[in-house]
């Protein structure tokens, strides 16, 4: 991460979560975590299988693979499982939960790197996206100040710091279908229940990316790709895909941190098929020289807005959207908003060619 202070931050969360694994409770599955390290904390030895066996329901048939955001029974020693388990979740510092319940100060919006061209730090105005949401605050209220944050644990934005109101919200994300929870993920269903949204900032396409004559690249149906090894980063929702069938165990599923790990396994060839978003995409494989070698399936895809969320129990939730929101009416109606997003493309576009 790159601040000290939001690092202290989830420090002090992740100390108090790990502590909080007691046996006969549940527990919310939080970045980092494995079974193992989850089995040592709650019984003090490694015997995560019985951890595994109380929520194979939960979990699936691969105990490696556990879901950020996903509550686990922790059975008692003796084996059994208590009835309705309160959920253990980290609690909000004292000095966190003043700062939410106050309406003074600036609000404070986190986002992270490597999301070319939405998001980085390297990148002109620190991104399009980064441009577009302190613009839209400045044009509501130039008296109101957002500040904007940098930081790099994606999943730790809405699983550990916007549920303790450590930050008033986050950007980008996308927004799963709500209306439809029976073909969302726990983690889908999670950000559905816990978050609010701001109108969209940016409609994108959700791509297919391949090597070049795999066949995957020139897939015509989904049902194509059962069976494949496909990497989506993390932080990345996954609702596109469980509603195309894409889920496990029909395939085997990668969420690395970064998304150059993703085009790495590719190339390595311990991966077939990238999940993620194509203008992203399109930057990674320009950086990497990969050009002549990756390419976007045609025939797959979907689109997608992006979103700015805020948690439903913070304070000054509503007030933050409304002010984004008002402002991004206003850039809209002025033709601001085509400005900022055709500069931003012109100078990627002029990178590419260089």
């Amino acid at each position: 991460m790159k601040l000290l202070g939001t690092s202290a931050i989830v420090l002090t969360l992740g100390v108090g979560a790990a502590m909080a694994q007691e046996a006969c409770k549940s527990y919310r599955v939080a970045p980092g975590d494995t079974l193992l390290k989850i089995a040592q904390q709650a019984y003090g030895n490694g015997n995560y299988r019985m951890i595994y066996e109380a929520n194979t329901d939960r979990i699936g048939s691969n105990p490696n693979l556990i879901e950020v955001g996903s509550l686990l029974r922790l059975p008692c020693a003796d084996g059994t499982v208590a009835e309705a388990a309160p959920a253990v979740v980290p609690e909000a510092t004292e000095a966190a939960k003043e700062a939410a319940a106050s309406d003074e100060g600036p609000i404070v919006l986190i986002t992270g790197n490597d999301f070319p061209p939405f998001t980085d730090e390297g990148l002109p105005g620190r991104g399009v996206f980064t441009q577009l949401v302190e613009t839209a605050a400045f044009r509501a209220d130039a008296e109101n100040k957002v500040e904007v944050k940098f930081v790099n644990d994606w999943d730790s934005h809405l699983d550990l710091l916007l549920p303790v109101l450590a930050f008033n919200g986050s950007f980008p994300w996308s927004k799963p279908e709500c209306d439809q929870p029976d073909s969302l993920s726990e983690h889908d269903k999670s950000r559905c229940e816990n978050y609010l949204f701001s109108d969209p900032f940016y409609e994108v396409v959700d791509g297919f990316f391949a090597r070049k004559g795999t066949g995957f690249d020139s897939a015509l149906k989904y049902e194509e790709l059962l069976g494949t090894r496909i990497c989506r980063p993390e932080g990345y929702s996954t609702a596109h895909l469980d509603a195309a069938g894409l889920s496990e165990p029909m395939v085997k599923m990668y969420r690395p941190d970064q998304v150059r790990d993703c085009f790495d396994g590719l190339m390595a060839g311990s991966v077939d098929v990238i999940s993620i978003d194509s203008m992203v995409a399109a930057d990674t494989i320009s950086t990497l020289g990969l050009t002549d070698q990756v390419v976007e399936n045609q025939n797959l895809g979907a689109v997608k807005e992006l979103y700015v969320l805020v948690h439903k129990n913070h304070p000054r939730g509503q007030e933050t959207l409304d002010l984004l929101n008002a402002g991004l009416r206003e850039m809209v109606s002025s033709g601001e908003w085509y400005d900022i997003v055709s500069t931003a493309l012109q100078r990627q576009m002029a990178e590419k060619v260089n």
